[in-house]
């Protein structure tokens, strides 16, 4: 008979509870968009919701475990489990004498596997709020991350700045990297330098170039007198800038190297001959060589030379070179022949007349003259040109060692 009101009992208690509960309290204050009093209905917002269970966890508090039919409600350690004798008064006496049987503490198997059922609802309002917290800690942590990126990449900026500056300043310039070879080459062309660059001109071109810098404006200097032979001088073959005559200095009068002394190049060798005659005579008496005779002079020397490229492969290898460079002096010697000035070749006027180094780097600067390659047979007297030019630049010059050796 009393079975049914025992069923409706607990859910009876748990709405009584909720509207107690859900009584707001005098003075007390709510967030906008949330009523004072529990609600169940569609498109809550989160506010309503949070309201609700924190109602609904304040409700299921206020009822002991056994309220809800759990036989093993009186091993539930709460503080319920010594007041439920108390219920008798409200006709649960024989829920408070069953609570009494184990009430004093008796041990009993089930109380480890006891599943509170308030758990889950307020287990998941924690994980909520513990996850909301989280979330904004992380944010935060998100936010400073950001602000130090921002710093390391700032530093990383003047770092390159730093880097930037620090070699744009400490790059030498085109210039200074101009001034820098000519010393190298000075050095180069002092300190016993390749016989190529000797008998090239090289060599004593980048030491007359050093020897007019430091003496221009320098009258003591010049007193440092090295005497030069003037054999030496003979042998020397000077340009204005393009050609050298240096293998018709003797009058025009060619001395063939044995491997184009043959029959094979008799016709082009008598040909050569008689144009290299008409050209020295015409350039030291009109000053100039008619163009035919030039003309023909290149072909001439053209043609022997893809002769001696067709059969010049049973020569040995030095009698061929030996021929070959011929023929380039021969090219330079008509190319030297086709300047307006071609006749001070010959007429004396390029002629090197020097008694000292410092005459002779005076006389090149007024004539504007430079250096050209040695014909065979000067080789020697380059050798000792070369020797006085950087004696001579050693000591109107002897601090080029000491710049280079600062600048590295």
């Amino acid at each position: 008979m009393f079975t049914p009101l025992k069923r409706l009992m607990p859910i009876v208690l748990v709405m009584l509870g909720m509207i107690v509960a859900a009584r707001p309290a005098h003075g007390q204050n709510f967030a906008p968009g949330v009523s004072p009093f529990f609600q169940i209905r569609p498109g809550l917002n989160i506010s309503q919701a949070a309201f609700n269970l924190q109602r609904l966890g304040s409700s299921l508090q206020t009822f002991p475990p056994y309220a809800f039919n759990n036989p093993y409600g009186a091993l539930y350690t709460s503080a319920y489990a010594g007041g439920l004798g108390g219920l008798g008064g409200y006709g649960l006496g024989g829920l408070g004498g069953y609570g009494g049987g184990y009430g004093g503490g008796y041990g009993s198997p089930y109380l480890s596997s006891y599943y509170d059922p308030y758990y889950g609802i307020l287990k998941g309002s924690s994980d909520v709020i513990n996850a909301q917290g989280t979330f904004m800690v992380d944010q935060q942590k998100a936010l400073l991350m950001r602000e130090q990126f921002r710093g390391e990449a700032l530093k990383n900026r003047r770092t390159s700045f730093d880097e930037a500056r620090y070699e744009r300043d400490h790059t030498p310039t085109a210039e200074e990297l101009r001034l820098r070879n000519l010393q190298l080459q000075v050095m180069r062309s002092r300190n016993n330098p390749p016989v190529t660059e000797i008998n090239s001109g090289t060599a004593l071109n980048n030491l007359l170039q050093d020897i007019r810098a430091a003496s221009r404006g320098n009258a003591q200097l010049r007193t440092y007198q090295v005497p030069l032979a003037e054999d030496t001088l003979k042998r020397i073959n000077v340009t204005k800038g393009s050609g050298n005559v240096g293998i018709l200095k003797n009058e025009g009068r060619l001395v063939w190297p044995v491997a184009l002394s043959g029959v094979d190049f008799k016709s082009e060798r008598d040909q050569i001959n008689s144009l290299v005659r008409d050209a020295v005579s015409q350039a030291s008496y009109n000053g100039q060589v008619e163009a035919g005779t030039i003309m023909q002079l290149n072909h001439d020397t053209t043609a022997m030379k893809e002769q001696l490229r067709r059969t010049g492969y049973d020569l040995p290898p030095s009698l061929y070179i030996e021929a070959n460079t011929f023929i380039n002096n021969l090219n330079d010697a008509t190319k030297a022949l086709q300047q307006p000035d071609a006749g001070n070749y010959f007429t004396g006027k390029y002629a090197l007349k020097a008694k000292t180094v410092p005459e002779l780097v005076n006389f090149m600067t007024a004539q504007g003259l430079q250096f050209a390659p040695a014909t065979p047979g000067d080789e020697a007297a380059y050798t000792a040109l070369q020797e006085a030019l950087a004696s001579y630049d050693r000591a109107v010059n002897p601090n080029v060692e000491k710049d280079l050796a600062a600048k590295k």
